[in-house]
């Protein structure tokens, strides 16, 4: 292994584990004694915690291993290595710091917040070095497969909206519910917020020497369509294929990774977009 890739995975490591300790600190001492179920594998998990007392750490690794699995056949290697990596990470941390972090129970509203808060921002910390912690996600990808006409967004939407909606009706309660919903709305800021600001899509310019490889690439990996725009340089005046791709500000780092790695020189030049209409994006102005 060459110096820059050990270097690279040193920081995935790194990235992994500070992001699976802001993670468990908002499962364990926010949503998990609250009750709150916050979307996702870890919503599934919280319930089944309250009724196995398994550690939540093991539950959303069981729950992940056969997602896992189905992301290793269709989607492939690459991507479900390094989330099974984060994965193992992620559960051991979370079982770890479950002994001695403290617990918060004074308010479930201001819990659903923190909780979600703090369950973001460790997802989006991990998003940053281009692994994910796998549950829904994985599912959502597969499900884009054979649903291409739905946006991922909405795929993962209406899962999440399933496991409230679950959540509640296992706990009994309409607040149980209510707060799962606030939970999962602070997480996807968080996450947003971490990985690039406030701004929820990106377009992205990428002039490289490897415009091809760069651009099957993406799209493999992230699910999102290319441009290529025709340029010229302007001082050997020699063609280039520019790549032009909008992604969800979540994607950007990933997108970015993939660059780097075919081409470390690649120049690399991102905007925010205010309004992006079109498959995968919002079907008309708001």
């Amino acid at each position: 292994m060459s110096k820059e890739k050990s270097i690279a995975f040193l920081k995935d490591i790194g990235s992994d584990i500070l992001g699976s300790l802001v993670f468990a600190l908002g499962v364990n001492v926010f949503t998990t004694p609250n009750e709150i179920a916050p979307g996702g594998v870890t919503g599934i998990a919280t319930v089944l915690h309250s009724i196995t007392n398994l550690q939540m750490g093991t539950l959303t690794f069981l729950l992940n291993v056969p997602l896992v699995i189905l992301g290793l056949l269709v989607i492939g290697k690459r991507f479900t290595l390094s989330t099974f990596r984060t994965l193992i990470i992620l559960s051991l941390i979370t079982n770890f710091t479950e002994a001695f972090l403290p617990v918060y129970t004074e308010n479930a509203l201001v819990a659903s917040i923190f909780g979600g808060a703090a369950i973001g921002i460790g997802m989006g910390i991990i998003f940053l070095r281009g692994s994910t912690t796998g549950g829904t996600d994985i599912l959502g990808r597969v499900l884009l497969r054979y649903f291409q006409h739905i946006p991922l967004g909405k795929i993962l939407l209406a899962i999440d909206f399933v496991i409230v909606t679950f959540a509640g009706i296992y706990y009994g309660t309409l607040d149980a519910a209510l707060y799962a919903l606030v939970s999962v709305y602070v997480t996807e800021r968080a996450m947003d917020s971490v990985l690039y600001g406030f701004n929820e899509t990106r377009i992205a310019h990428v002039v490289t020497e490897h415009p091809t490889e760069v651009a099957k690439r993406v799209m493999d990996e992230t699910e999102r369509g290319i441009t290529y725009l025709h340029g010229e340089g302007g001082f050997q005046r020699d063609e280039k294929l520019v790549i032009m791709c909008a992604m969800p500000s979540r994607q950007f780092a990933k997108f970015k990774r993939i660059v780097l790695e075919v081409d470390h020189a690649a120049f690399i030049m991102v905007a925010p977009a205010s309004n992006v209409i079109g498959e995968g994006f919002k079907e008309t102005f708001e």
